[in-house]
């Protein structure tokens, strides 16, 4: 059995107070039954009461079901409070009847009536904060848990910037020597030894360069995306020169500010030529303006994005079995959200097109808007579309 000193610390005394109050009503109600003669009268001096008390227990005993001890205590400290500043009010009143020559009726269970009623107030206002303080707690929990996440992904990022970079680096240079070796067999697994630590060598600077991107401020501007496509794309044809690459942009194309703009062009593109099998592969890249979204096409003539691979961004998740090959196209997904655009994937009888939609940003100076290519502020973290590289996407 609890003893009564536990009953007070677990604030389990909320139920033997409704229930006190309970029986207490209802005994008036037994020893008075005239009182149910007027409706009045047995609404606010008896029947009132009684469902007020009854309310407390249940609140009381569906607290401690519930939400546990803690909100059971939170509540109950509320309902004395309610109850005692009930009671005091009603004590003042007898006094103040008194004091003018009026005697009221049943004195004692008018002073249990009033008290019900604050026991009742102060239940209600005790949920309330519960319920607020149970939120508070739940965010501090998660505070905590983001904390201790965030402490150990710059764990992990230094291991894999410093202690696994470091090491790589040393089979790399190995391998290198391997390559160099006069007997073909030793020199091929040289090479694919030497390729694999380059895809590692590249994870740990996309693991860097993440870090500080999610660290880093972005800056309230306007970029033009016609711009962007533009510039970069020269720079991807110089890169892939068997690619057939369409260009068609507008003048101007004004979208809010994207982080990484010119990696997520790049790496569209890309994903365009890498998976085609063609001698000539071709990709088709065009911008579309409307009244208040503007929208960038890129279609290929390859055998499209696996249903797999589709599925893993059309659900946002990845599982043991069924993930993305790749980070390319988690750059350009997690990049669309942050810029609050949509990412779509349609097939074509031949090929698919990747659409991006972006809203858009109409300058309302009459003087050209600064361009602010996102590839700015990638440089400003020497962000560069090979250290998103760590393998074929």
């Amino acid at each position: 059995m609890s003893s009564p000193r536990r009953w007070l610390r677990d604030g389990r005394w909320l139920w033997a107070f409704g229930s006190g109050f309970f029986l207490w009503h209802f005994g008036h109600l037994f020893y008075h039954p005239s009182v149910l003669d007027t409706l009045p009268t047995a609404v606010f001096s008896v029947l009132g009461p009684i469902s007020a008390s009854a309310t407390v227990l249940a609140v009381g005993i569906a607290l401690g079901l519930q939400w546990g001890t803690a909100s059971l205590r939170h509540v109950g400290r509320w309902v004395a409070i309610g109850a005692v500043t009930a009671a005091l009010l009603g004590i003042l009143t007898v006094i103040y009847f008194r004091l003018n020559g009026v005697v009221l009726p049943e004195q004692a269970h008018f002073v249990s009536n009033v008290t019900t009623g604050g026991t009742v107030a102060g239940s209600l206002v005790g949920v309330y904060d519960a319920r607020a303080a149970r939120v508070s707690r739940r965010l501090r929990h998660e505070r905590r848990r983001v904390s201790l996440l965030n402490q150990r992904l710059h764990v992990l990022n230094r291991v894999l910037r410093h202690d696994l970079r470091n090491d790589v680096n040393v089979v790399h240079g190995y391998a290198s020597l391997l390559v160099d070796s006069p007997d073909p067999v030793v020199s091929e697994r040289g090479e694919i030894i030497r390729e694999k630590s380059e895809e590692l060598i590249s994870l740990s600077e996309r693991a860097r360069n993440l870090q500080q991107l999610l660290e880093g401020e972005q800056i309230e501007t306007e970029t033009d995306l016609a711009a962007v496509v533009s510039r970069r794309l020269e720079a991807f044809k110089r890169e892939y020169p068997a690619a057939k690459v369409n260009v068609d942009v507008p003048d101007r194309a004004p979208v809010g500010p994207v982080p990484l703009l010119g990696v997520v062009v790049e790496l569209l593109a890309e994903n365009a030529v890498i998976h085609n099998d063609r001698d000539e592969p071709l990709v088709s890249v065009r911008v579309q303006t409307d009244d208040d979204c503007v929208t960038l096409h890129v279609a290929d003539d390859g055998p499209g994005i696996p249903e797999a691979e589709r599925a893993v961004f059309e659900s946002g998740t990845e599982t043991p079995l069924r993930h993305s090959e790749g980070l390319g196209l988690w750059v350009v997904e997690w990049a669309v959200n942050e810029a609050g655009g949509d990412l779509d994937f349609r097939d074509r009888p031949v090929g698919t097109v990747v659409s991006i939609t972006l809203p858009r940003v109409d300058s309302e100076s009459d003087e050209p808007p600064t361009v602010r290519d996102a590839a700015s502020f990638a440089d400003q973290f020497d962000i560069s579309l090979q250290s998103f590289r760590g393998g074929p996407e």
